[in-house]
């Protein structure tokens, strides 16, 4: 199972049937029509390497299985997962400085939503946890 410390492996499409299936049947389309015959037609900057794309297409048919960062992948020096294993937590949802944390600004360029989502399980988070204290109360 692909885990993270930020959430993104949540939403991953890779190793997604539905992602894979669209790229598979790309890769064999691209062979059908043998779009080699055609590509020099757009020579410069308009043309692009058809072998390096094709390339690019098996990578993510031979990468369906990415564990995610809390299982031996990403980056070593990644702050956000530095932050997570100082503090000693498995989501950053569970942390309580989430709301100002800087370490996102990269993230959210490419991902706008990615702290928003945590904010959310951060309230489920905390709401299972308020209710398991009140169960513990009546006991």
């Amino acid at each position: 199972m692909r885990e993270s410390y930020c959430g993104l492996c949540d939403d991953c499409q890779l190793g997604h049937p539905g992602f894979l299936e669209t790229v598979s049947r790309l890769n064999a389309y691209l062979e059908q029509f043998r779009a080699n015959v055609w590509l020099h037609c757009f020579p410069g900057p308009e043309g692009f390497s058809l072998p390096e794309f094709r390339r690019g297409l098996e990578w993510f048919l031979a990468h369906t299985e990415c564990p995610g960062c809390r299982n031996g992948r990403g980056l070593d020096d990644c702050p956000i997962r530095v932050c997570a294993l100082a503090r000693q937590i498995e989501h950053c949802y569970q942390c309580p400085d989430l709301e100002p944390c800087d370490k996102y600004v990269l993230l959210l360029v490419q991902f706008p939503d990615v702290k928003a989502n945590l904010r959310r399980r951060q309230l489920k988070f905390k709401a299972r946890e308020y209710h398991r204290k009140l169960e513990g109360d009546k006991k």
